[in-house]
Order: C-alpha cells, then sequence, then structure tokens
C-alpha cells in the first residue's frame, strides 16, 4: 500500500469489498440495473455487532472480522466511520436494500426488508443486476440495541494544521534527515485520503501528516504508515538536531569531505564538504585526524571506535579514510548509522 493509493475509509476497515446479487436473488437474463428508493423498516433501527462471514476467492475481507454498524431513521446506515443514505432496490428485488458508495464500486446489502433483519451481502456496485455478479462473502450478527447514537467506529474530524507548519516540516526533514528525506524535484507535495505527504524516490520512502500526526512509510519502515507523533513535538525535535560541522581551528590547507551515510543498508552521500583554512596534518597525524573527526561528529552518536586509513599522501595532499557508527533517536526510536568518509586535505 503507498499514499498514493491510500483508500477509501470504509475499505480501510473492512477492506475491499465485491460485491454481487446470489443466485437465488438475480435472474440470468438481467443485464441492466433498475433501481429505486428502498423503504427501511423502523424495526431494523438500532446497533448492530457484526462479523465476516463466507469470504469467497479473492475476497480482500478476511473471515471474522467485525464491524459496528448502525442504521438510524431516514434509511441512515453508519459503519466504520462512513453516514451512508438513500438505499436502493435493485430489480425489484424488495428482500435486499442498497446502501452504495459509488467512489470505490461497493454496497452493502441488507436483508431482509420483507421479512426481517437477516444478513448483510457484500456486492461490487457495478455488477449488481447483472449475470456478471461476483459475491465475496457477507456480514452476519444481529442487533445488540436500539440505540441510533453514533457512527460506529467513526473518526475524528481531522484536525486542521498550518500550511506554513507542514511547508517547515517537510523543509526541516529534507535539511536534517537527508539520508531518509533528500530534497528532489521529484518528491512534491500531494494529498490523498486525508494525507498530506511527499514521496522521495531514491530512498523510497514517504513522510506524510494526517489529523496533526505525522507518519512515515517505506524503505526500512515497512509497508504501512508507522506514525511519529504530533506535528509540534516532531517539529521541535528537528530544531534540536544539528548538522553543521563546528569552526576548526585555521591552518594552511583545505579539507573537502565525501562519502556515505548508511542506515539499514540505505547508503546517502552526503556529497561534497569544503572547510577552509585548516592545519594541514601529517601521514603520521592519525590521532588527531580521528580526534578532529571527533569533534566534527560529535552529535552523531558516535559508538566504538573510529578507524581513520591513509589512502595517501604527498606533499601537497594527504588522503584519509574514515570508518564510525553512530547512532541517532527519533520519536523513541534508535537508528544506527555507519559513516565511510574520504578526508581530503590540499595544501594551498
Amino acid at each position: 500500500m503507498t499514499f498514493q493509493r491510500l483508500r477509501h475509509p470504509l475499505l480501510r476497515t473492512l477492506g475491499h469489498c465485491a460485491l454481487v446479487l446470489s443466485a437465488a436473488v438475480v435472474s440470468t437474463g438481467a443485464l441492466a440495473q433498475t433501481k429505486t428508493p428502498a423503504t427501511v423498516p423502523t424495526s431494523f433501527q438500532g446497533t448492530y455487532n457484526l462479523t465476516y462471514a463466507f469470504a469467497q476467492t479473492g475476497s480482500p475481507v478476511t473471515n471474522g472480522a467485525t464491524a459496528t454498524m448502525i442504521i438510524g431513521p431516514g434509511g441512515t446506515m453508519c459503519i466504520a466511520g462512513n453516514t451512508l443514505s438513500n438505499p436502493v432496490i435493485v430489480n425489484g428485488n424488495q428482500h435486499e436494500g442498497h446502501w452504495e458508495i459509488p467512489s470505490v464500486d461497493l454496497t452493502l446489502a441488507v436483508s431482509s426488508l420483507v421479512s426481517g433483519y437477516n444478513e448483510i451481502n457484500v456486492y461490487k456496485t457495478s455488477t449488481v443486476g447483472t449475470n456478471s455478479v461476483t459475491w465475496y462473502g457477507q456480514f452476519q450478527g444481529s442487533k445488540v440495541s436500539t440505540s441510533t447514537t453514533g457512527c460506529g467506529t467513526a473518526t475524528p474530524a481531522p484536525t486542521p494544521v498550518d500550511p506554513a507548519k507542514v511547508a517547515q516540516l517537510f523543509d526541516e526533514a529534507q535539511k536534517k534527515l537527508a539520508q531518509y528525506f533528500p530534497a528532489s524535484a521529484n518528491a512534491q507535495t500531494q494529498t490523498v485520503d486525508g494525507y498530506t505527504y511527499r514521496f522521495y524516490p531514491s530512498t523510497n520512502i514517504y513522510l506524510a501528516i494526517n489529523n496533526g500526526d505525522i507518519y512515515v512509510m517505506g524503505g526500512q519502515f515497512g509497508n504501512t504508515p508507522v506514525k511519529q507523533g504530533p506535528l509540534e513535538a516532531i517539529l521541535s525535535e528537528l530544531s534540536k538536531m544539528q548538522v553543521s560541522i563546528p569552526e576548526v581551528p585555521s591552518g594552511n590547507a583545505t579539507l573537502v569531505l565525501t562519502g556515505t551515510v548508511g542506515a539499514l543498508g540505505i547508503n546517502t552521500s552526503i556529497g561534497s564538504i569544503t572547510i577552509d583554512n585548516i592545519p594541514m596534518p601529517s601521514e603520521n597525524d592519525v590521532d588527531k585526524v580521528r580526534d578532529q573527526v571527533r569533534e566534527q561528529y560529535k552529535d552523531a552518536g558516535i559508538s566504538g571506535n573510529i578507524n581513520v586509513t591513509l589512502i595517501s599522501s604527498s606533499s601537497n595532499s594527504i588522503v584519509f579514510n574514515i570508518k564510525f557508527n553512530g547512532s541517532v533517536t527519533q520519536s523513541g526510536f534508535t537508528i544506527t548509522q555507519n559513516y565511510d568518509i574520504t578526508y581530503t586535505y590540499t595544501k594551498k
């Protein structure tokens, strides 16, 4: 699942349910749908506890899935945070009242409006009333009360979020956590199903906000959205993160840093960082270089040894390879990072 394909709220709760008329209801000659308004008996009003059963091959709803449904006055159905209305009778079948969700081609059909409540059949709307119907299963259960208050597992109304803070989130994440959210012309802000998000193709990671909370998905975070915390808390954490390299003593050389930072199998280039006017080390200054690395990366949570290896040396240039491990804690979880950096000193 990706944020680009996040499903309708009902489908996220119940799954994609394709619905078809059963053989006892649909005549083999039905080729088109004739719909008339359904009248739901007042005796149907109340709260129902339901369990999915008879899942057919290909059904995205598994046996045992549960839901709370409320049938209210005026033919209103509330289920999984959705309020459905205007039930219809299809092709004159008075037994089933169909509540349709055209945006996801889904119908929930309550039976029997004639003889009393039995079950809710699950159909694919576009196939109901044709002779190519596909029935995936049904919700079974009973009315547990006459209450029509609330809408089952209703989702609270989204909390309005300041667009400026959303922009700040993406900007700060791209600066402070570029190994996961590298700035790119392809990482554009998009919205779907209540989520505002950016997808970063080079790391295959999504960064999103929904109802005031921050989520990540993809790459090492897995294929389902992982909640990180409230927007304000995440912005506060990002503001405290330091990524700049501290000043170093002046000297007669230029230092260029290149290399990668890796985490959970993903290596991200640090680009090329140039530091001017620093002391030119000698090939024997391994300990001094190690101390410089420790100072420059003191916010990286260095653990273990810093390995410094001389790569080349001449009268005008000296090159060291630096390897060490660090860790950062973000929103309650710790990520280990592997640094592989080349230090190239060039005498002015």
